[in-house]
């Protein structure tokens, strides 16, 4: 297994150098001008050129690629080919993005596995209505899907959130940064921990279930917010999901569709299996053979496609964000390029890149872990 991943993990960084090149020379024949296009009305020709041969804005495009390489090696996000440090904004909208992405993938991964199973395992009027909203809220128009979202939920979420919170919450005494930080952290951490236990629990006991799904979230929010109580900051976390809430909503909305139409599309094909044929003749009951039986095979081509999925969610979540006005990711992608801040659109694509590369391992690694064939030779 070791040397599938490591394979895995060459395969993964050769990709993200080839796409670091195709997204340099696409952004620099694509947007016109520079940087320095927006100061030519207060500035005379020469002094544009001077200042674009100082920070290397007229070299060759191989060479403006090569610093820019370099640059971002050696020195990180924020360090470019013209100069300017722009880490802050970037480095300020992971945290943001990473919550709304967290949260929102999980949520859409557990009601359409659930509806997905529903779907395929009753073939009727139910199931073909389920397949269908799931095509919908698959195909919509992101922009459409944040704009709705956003007019509808904006003014109710804000009258709950002032009835809630109130002015209990002072930000100029508080990152909202940081306090978004320690969430993704948080859920990060007591994921992995809930798991972990479960696992070990379910082994020692032998049981192949030793909380459901629910159980594990019930227990995951439980944990986050007993936490965040006891370090000081619940009414912060509480402020900021109500912030969060659109994003959330939206982003779980489009990803969900491609869970449900896969998991139907999976259960419909291991339904009528032996060992589902055997567990309907001991008459065990139907939820049961469907969740537990069917259900624990019919998990490996959605976690496939998840893997597939993950650029065409990121894309998703840039334009909800922008859409919303969401200080996330995507809002910093569409402002530097508004702003023609292309080393910055650089980091930012490069950035998002890293995280695909690095969400595909982690997925791998656990259908690898669930399914020996992937990386056993034949």
């Amino acid at each position: 297994m070791g040397k599938y991943l490591l394979r895995r993990t060459i395969s993964g960084v050769v990709a993200l150098v080839a796409f670091s090149a195709v997204m340099f020379i696409l952004i620099e024949t694509l947007i016109p001008g520079d940087y320095f296009s927006p100061f030519r009305l207060g500035m005379t020709g020469e002094q544009v050129d001077a200042l674009r041969t100082q920070f290397g804005l007229d070299r060759p495009l191989p060479v403006r690629y090569w610093l820019w390489l370099q640059n971002f090696v050696f020195h990180g996000f924020g360090q470019s080919t013209i100069g300017f440090n722009r880490r802050g904004p970037l480095l300020e909208a992971v945290p943001a993005s990473l919550l709304v992405f967290l949260v929102g993938l999980g949520l859409a991964y557990l009601f359409g596995s659930w509806l997905g199973r529903i779907a395929g395992w009753r073939r009727g009027a139910r199931g073909r209505a389920l397949a269908f909203v799931a095509i919908v809220t698959y195909t919509i128009f992101p922009p459409f899907l944040g704009f709705a979202l956003y007019y509808l939920l904006s003014g109710r979420v804000y009258d709950l959130r002032q009835k809630l919170v109130g002015s209990s919450v002072d930000w100029q005494v508080m990152d909202q940064t940081s306090v978004m930080t320690r969430m993704g952290i948080t859920i990060i951490v007591a994921t992995i921990v809930v798991l972990v236990v479960s696992a070990l629990i379910a082994r020692l006991f032998s049981k192949r279930r030793f909380l459901p799904p629910s159980g594990k979230v019930l227990v995951i929010a439980l944990a986050s917010f007993g936490w965040w109580a006891y370090k000081g900051i619940l009414p912060y976390t509480v402020d900021v999901w109500f912030q969060a809430a659109v994003p959330i909503i939206a982003f779980g909305i489009l990803s969900y569709g491609d869970f449900l139409l896969v998991m139907r599309t999976s259960i419909s094909g291991v339904m009528h299996d032996d060992y589902v044929t055997t567990a309907m003749a001991k008459g065990l009951p139907s939820r049961v053979v469907r969740d537990r039986h069917a259900g624990r095979n019919a998990v490996f081509p959605v976690l496939g496609r998840l893997v597939v999925s993950i650029p065409y969610l990121l894309s998703g979540l840039v334009i909800i964000e922008y859409s919303v006005g969401w200080a996330g990711i995507g809002t910093t992608l569409f402002d530097a390029i508004v702003t023609q801040d292309l080393p910055l659109v650089m980091d930012t694509l490069v950035l998002m890149g890293i995280f695909t590369l690095l969400i595909r391992l982690v997925f791998e690694v656990a259908q690898a872990a669930l399914d020996p064939r992937v990386w056993k030779p034949a």
